[in-house]
């Protein structure tokens, strides 16, 4: 799928945004939005929503994340919408769409409980909870695990796993957590394509955290 013209534009302009997690930690750093982008592209193609749209919005939708890792903020994507609104308004991006997608950054934050209502506020949300599941995410929760000083843990303790919330206790206990999450349940993607691509993730993450606990106690 060919790019828009305003992509490099938008990535020029953001790059201070994405500069914020270098070093810090790879969970939320440049690559997380190009995945983000790469996933949704697959799902507007399917969907034939607007690909001006959904480019934009990958580009921008966690541009205030490192704010709210701060505490300036109570909420990165209200202040992100904010932020996108400036950039795509210097950059000449059709006016028409802008508010499109604001909303779709404002909204992504499933945790929030907000049903998206435009097809490409729900790809963008599909997407970026497709890259918090499968290998991709595995990965993700142990880095930052290490890494950081936000979600700094023990890879895992063998401690009883608790049901009711996220367990943060260690990395494998919050991907158990994630498992357990109707978040990332497939069939609760709003688009086909995402929930047939998170069945294959979900598996994968299921699996590992049953092979991860086997061969923790030497049964395999």
């Amino acid at each position: 799928m060919k790019n828009s013209k305003y992509r490099e534009l938008i990535i020029k302009k953001a790059s201070r945004y994405y500069r914020e997690y270098d070093g810090v930690e790879t969970s939320h750093d440049f690559n997380h939005f190009l995945r983000v982008e790469r996933i949704a592209k697959r799902i507007a193609e399917e969907e034939l929503a607007d690909i001006e749209i959904v480019e934009a919005e990958c580009l921008l939708f966690d541009v205030a994340r490192m704010m709210e890792d701060r505490g300036e903020i109570e909420d990165h994507a209200k202040e992100g919408a904010a932020i996108a609104r400036n950039i795509l308004f210097e950059i000449g991006f059709p006016s028409e769409k802008i508010d499109k997608v604001c909303y779709a950054i404002s909204v992504h934050r499933r945790s929030a409980g907000i049903n998206p209502e435009s097809i490409e506020a729900k790809i963008l949300q599909d997407a970026d909870y497709l890259d918090a599941m499968g290998a991709i995410d595995i990965v993700r929760v142990i880095s930052s695990s290490i890494q950081t000083k936000k979600y700094k843990k023990p890879i895992y303790i063998n401690t009883p796993f608790s049901k009711d919330s996220y367990d943060n206790s260690s990395a494998i206990h919050f991907i158990m957590s994630q498992v357990k999450h109707p978040k990332i349940q497939p069939e609760n993607f709003h688009t086909k394509l995402a929930q047939k691509l998170a069945i294959g993730r979900f598996k994968l993450m299921k699996e590992f955290v049953e092979r991860f606990l086997a061969e923790w106690e030497g049964k395999d």
